[in-house]
């Protein structure tokens, strides 16, 4: 490509000296600083980062499997199993629920914290915590400290995912998706494409407990592999008039616990509602909710006023169509997707299967939706280009397909499956294209943070989701289901003075107890039958409601992607960072920052020096 040929770098009120601009203007940066072939990949980069055939070395994409395939897709897969051994059926949505609220938290605490110190220590610290909190959950003996289990895989997870910064500014722009896809694919092959066979395998053949054996295996590979080979720039953010003691003084902690605490009291009142111990209109259900939306405007107001490094920089928001936006749909789509991760293996196990295999079977399209939405085709998406519309078909696709579940259930298993392909299947290409554009928007020194909040956004949208997608199912399910197997059974004469015995015998046969009826009088094969098929309609009702009551949150997310900023143009050859050392085959960057090849007669000058002059013409 010819400088003629190149578009045009956007204008400036005040230029910056030579390269400093790579890390205050990301547009710019992509513009200028775009050579005509993309920067030769160093080994330490693709072992970092692809590392193809050896399973074992894909490090960072391998650091996810653990958190988030064992502790997440895994679990999701067999709630009831888990809760029905240990006991405890009733607080089986708080390990979705404890999940999602930690990795919502720890997504922009580690985002701060890798502008601070580099993604490497950041990353190996929540390889660290995946491997406690995956212990916790392989010994845990109730269901209470599954969901503790649970919470610290999700925290770790949050952690981990400041890989979505450092993987993308180690690539050119127009590959960072190709990176990014990389790391879904990781835990799509082959966890979520059969993770709910596998589960069900596990809880079958062994044992639950093997989702969080398998999580200690991966996450200690994944731990000593990145410790090896993943060396990026050691302090990204450049701040060199503050010591980092000093920066780590300035972190948002009241914000933290504002958010923290806020978003927690709302869950709890949205899970408890509509339960027979705390109606919709109590004041166990009114209180925690009025008090934590409270608290949590009351964490943004703080946040957008008195502190010097806020959890939610107003600077950041005032990005509207670059950044903000972007929140609004990475929110709604992680509400959908990780709330119904959990609803739809319970869908197939109480309207269609009670055997463990025929339950994975049936989920099977979903997991390959998954591995298509967010491997296949985020990496092509820079082929594809026009981003932005990308992420409205995507939208589209899943509010549509999403809403169709409504019309599969309880009677069709066939439509059931292929609807889940495409449904769920968009939220991997949702979440990258938000990572993906909002990186080519947001300045270097700001990147850690940014990508922190759109996990943060996209775990709290799952907290969201998971509680009121739960609470519309079990408060539908409290009436419908015991009103409508007594009726089908009284129909088909059953004698009414063995109603209570019967209600736990046709939940124990729908969810595979065998000879569950064998103790009952009078429960005919006739009764028998009626009262299953009731059973699933009364499930079937509640799910259709359940999934009903998407359709708004996705139009509002279609809104909200049509007020984005294509960032299609800047898909060029720029590379924002090199490895500070690459240990196999080269190298790296020897001032721990990245090198940038001036036409001053070969001279290399790093940013820190760069920086240093543009302050002083400042």
């Amino acid at each position: 490509m010819s400088d003629s040929e190149k578009p045009q770098a956007v204008a400036h009120e005040k230029p910056l000296a030579d390269d400093a601009y790579l890390e205050d203007d990301p547009h710019r940066a992509a513009l200028e600083d775009n050579p005509d072939r993309p920067e030769k990949l160093t080994w330490g980069t693709v072992l970092s980062i692809f590392a193809s055939r050896p399973w074992f070395l894909r490090f960072l994409g391998l650091a996810f499997v653990g958190p988030v395939s064992g502790g997440f897709l895994l679990i999701t897969a067999i709630l009831f199993q888990i809760g029905t051994e240990l006991g405890d059926v009733s607080n089986i949505a708080w390990m979705p629920g404890g999940w999602s609220i930690a990795s919502s938290v720890s997504f922009s605490i580690a985002g701060s914290l890798s502008d601070i110190f580099g993604r490497r220590y950041v990353t190996l610290s929540g390889q660290l915590f995946a491997v406690v909190g995956a212990i916790v959950g392989a010994t845990a003996k109730t269901t209470t400290t599954v969901v503790v289990a649970c919470t610290l895989l999700g925290f770790a997870t949050g952690i981990i995912f400041v890989a979505y910064a450092g993987i993308p500014e180690l690539l050119p722009n127009k590959w960072r998706n190709v990176g990014l896809a990389w790391t879904e694919g990781a835990m799509a092959i082959p966890w979520a494409i059969c993770g709910v066979i596998i589960a069900n395998e596990l809880v079958s053949k062994a044992s639950w407990r093997w989702c969080f054996y398998i999580a200690i295996i991966y996450s200690v590979i994944s731990f000593v592999g990145t410790a090896l080979v993943y060396f990026p720039p050691s302090r990204p953010r450049r701040d060199y008039e503050k010591t980092r003691w000093q920066e780590i003084k300035e972190i948002d902690y009241m914000g933290i616990i504002l958010y923290t605490s806020g978003l927690t009291v709302f869950l709890v009142g949205l899970t408890w509602a509509g339960t027979p111990a705390h109606p919709w209109k109590s004041a166990s259900v009114i209180a925690p909710i009025v008090i934590g939306v409270l608290v949590f405007i009351a964490c943004f107001v703080y946040d957008f006023t008195v502190p010097k490094q806020p959890l939610f920089p107003l600077d950041l928001f005032r990005r509207y169509r670059e950044f903000t936006v972007l929140l609004v749909v990475v929110f709604v789509a992680g509400m959908i997707f990780y709330s119904m991760s959990g609803i739809l293996p319970q869908g197939t196990l109480y309207m269609f299967e009670s055997d463990g295999i025929q339950i994975g079977l049936t989920q099977l399209p979903n997991g390959i939706g998954n591995f298509v939405g967010g491997t296949l085709i985020p990496a092509i998406a820079h082929k594809i280009k026009h981003l932005k519309m990308q992420m409205i078909v995507a939208l589209t696709i899943q509010l549509v397909f999403v809403a169709l579940y409504s019309v599969a259930v309880p009677q069709s298993k066939p439509a059931w499956m292929a609807f889940q392909f495409f449904g769920q299947g968009c939220f991997g290409m949702i979440t990258l294209l938000c990572y993906f554009i909002a990186g080519l928007h947001v300045p270097l020194r700001e990147l850690g943070i940014a990508s922190g909040l759109i996990g943060t956004f996209r775990s709290a949208g799952g907290s969201v989701g998971n509680a009121i997608f739960n609470t519309i199912l079990t408060s539908v399910v409290t009436v419908e289901m015991p009103k409508r197997v007594t009726a089908a059974a009284l129909a088909a004469g059953f004698p009414a003075g063995n109603l209570e015995q019967l209600i736990p015998a046709v939940v124990g046969a729908a969810t595979g107890v065998p000879n569950a009826f064998a103790a009952i009088e009078g429960a005919t094969p006739e009764v028998q039958d009626v009262t299953l098929a009731a059973y699933r309609a009364a499930y079937g009702y509640a799910f259709k409601r359940v999934f009903w009551a998407t359709i708004p949150f996705g139009v509002i997310a279609i809104i909200a992607a049509c007020f984005v900023l294509d960032s299609s143009q800047y898909l060029t050859n720029h590379t924002a960072v090199r490895l500070e050392k690459d240990t196999v085959g080269g190298t790296g960057a020897k001032t721990g920052q990245h090198q940038h090849q001036h036409q001053h007669g070969g001279d290399v000058e790093s940013h820190e020096e760069a920086g240093g002059r543009a302050r002083k013409l400042d």
